[in-house]
């Protein structure tokens, strides 16, 4: 009888772990990496990673045979009901500083990884922000593809309808006539965005739309409000950032943001 009910609990023990992984498991997502600058004064600011940092991230994905796509390719499966193979990764850049020209374009093109750089337009030829002539060699190197920031950076939710339509609109306009090439992909300004929002963005012919941290009901295949992982100073440990390229870290984010143990940003 004992025998039996130790079998039983092994048992039990071993159909709950099955189910925790699989639960796990299904919980995947390709981690789309989301950089702002890239210098030396990363102690500065947490959006700030140092070059050093950049190229040990990029060397350690590479190493450990990540699969680099294009945020495009990444797009195209989700819009296809495709699941993408374990250990991808998508990398993007928001604002547009001057240094992804400088620090991280040449590690891009050394690890022949490709990436989409989203641009403020208003501030494209400001001090430490890209020139037009920095944007178009990304943009011709076959590498980088180039998306829409927005005109100001001001957040949509917070402006009148006229207004937010016109950052959304204006913005690919004034790069599509500049480059010479279509905007495919949108980056909400500080991620904030709004069902109003994204149909607008779907109007004004983007493919698809970037966010940071979204509601956790939004469907993870959700072309106009694609999840990513803000990179910051923290990921100098290579410890942290394997984490977030672990494919897991937003299913555990989610977990801590319902019990009130992760700030949402």
């Amino acid at each position: 009888m004992k025998k039996n009910l130790i079998i039983l609990n092994i048992i039990l023990i071993l159909i709950v772990c099955v189910a925790v992984f699989s639960y796990v498991n299904n919980s995947y997502t390709v981690p789309v990496l989301m950089y702002h600058s890239i210098n030396t004064d990363s102690a500065n600011s947490r959006l700030i990673v140092s070059p050093d940092s950049f190229k040990k991230q990029m060397n350690f994905l590479k190493e450990r045979n990540f699969n680099f796509i294009s945020l495009d390719e990444y797009v195209e499966l989700l819009k296809n009901g495709k699941t993408p193979i374990k250990k991808s990764v998508v990398i993007t850049f928001d604002d547009g500083y001057a240094d992804n020209y400088l620090y991280a374009f040449p590690v891009l093109k050394e690890f022949n990884i490709p990436a989409t750089v989203f641009i403020v337009t208003d501030w494209v030829n400001n001090e430490n922000m890209l020139d037009w002539s920095q944007i178009k060699e990304m943009k011709n190197s076959n590498l980088v593809e180039i998306g829409s920031h927005s005109i100001t950076h001001d957040m949509l939710t917070e402006m009148p309808k006229v207004a937010m339509i016109r950052e959304i609109n204006q913005s690919k306009e004034i790069l599509e006539k500049t480059l010479d090439a279509p905007i495919r992909f949108f980056g909400y300004p500080t991620g904030a965005h709004s069902e109003f929002i994204k149909e607008i963005t779907k109007i004004a012919g983007y493919k698809a739309a970037c966010a940071t941290s979204v509601d956790k009901r939004t469907a993870l295949n959700d072309l106009f409000a694609i999840r990513r992982i803000r990179i910051s100073h923290s990921a100098d440990n290579l410890f942290i950032f394997s984490a977030q390229v672990s494919g897991y870290y937003n299913f555990l984010k989610d977990r801590r943001i319902k019990t009130g143990k992760w700030k949402k940003y």
